[in-house]
């Protein structure tokens, strides 16, 4: 009897770290959408007189121009332990791409399922956990 209630106690314990997990893994993704999408917002404001393409935007020029925060730390800094990066699309300069180092598989998936309507398009590099999104 005792077995069995401690064999019981074990599994309740396993099912609420198991889902604590889960749920550190969406709140990782949400905080990474929105983060995306104040690097979306910043870079667009960037596009205005002399700069008409993203042709050598980064980090360092939305903070310079007052786009972001002085404070902001690109460097591993993302919900992953990852990087920041913003550059223009090396097929076209007129699109941005925005990339998130250090992103697991299915966190990717999540990314990419949460800019479906917003992003051109998204890409997951697993070789290199690098997941990036086209605006």
């Amino acid at each position: 009897m005792e077995l069995a209630i401690a064999v019981g106690l074990i599994a309740i314990l396993v099912g609420v770290v198991a889902a604590g997990g889960g749920m550190m893994g969406r709140c990782r993704v949400q905080r990474e959408t929105q983060a995306v999408d104040s690097l979306r917002v910043a870079s667009q404001n960037y596009l205005t007189p002399p700069n008409l393409t993203y042709a050598g935007i980064s980090i360092e020029d939305l903070k310079t121009e007052g786009l972001l925060p002085q404070s902001f730390d690109p460097d591993g800094s993302n919900g992953f332990g990852g990087d920041y990066t913003v550059a223009a699309n090396t097929d076209d300069e007129t699109k941005l791409d925005i990339s998130l180092a250090n992103v697991p598989a299915s966190a990717a998936d999540d990314l990419s399922s949460a800019f479906q309507a917003k992003a051109e398009a998204t890409a997951y590099d697993a070789a290199n956990k690098q997941w990036t999104a086209t605006f």
